[in-house]
């Protein structure tokens, strides 16, 4: 995530996460260290700043992260050991959820 690794760098340098922000891409204000929304300018002055590729830095953002492993997930799916692995967790929720409703059925709940 784009926001750990910029504590990083921060920290390395020896500034706190919000001096970082405000002095090296001058986010300041409410919603600063939200870096979601960094802008496409302040990319380029980190990764001016890093050596860091910006579309490596825009990889490192929640959505784009979310983005693969969604992506890796449904290839997996696609294969016998992730059906094999989705039927054991129905399985598993199905004898889960047996158990909690005789649970309840003892109570008188």
């Amino acid at each position: 995530m784009l926001q750990i690794w910029v504590r990083r760098i921060a920290s390395a340098y020896g500034v706190g996460y919000d001096t970082f922000l405000r002095r090296a891409l001058g986010r300041t204000g409410l919603g600063a260290r939200d870096l979601e929304s960094i802008t496409e300018v302040q990319l380029a002055m980190l990764a001016a700043g890093t050596g860091v590729p910006v579309e490596q830095l825009r990889g490192m953002n929640t959505p784009a992260i979310m983005g693969r492993l969604t992506a890796r997930i449904a290839d997996w799916m696609l294969t016998e050991e992730g059906r094999d692995s989705l039927a054991q967790i129905r399985t598993t929720v199905r004898l889960m959820t047996d158990r909690l409703a005789d649970h309840h059925t003892i109570d008188g709940q």
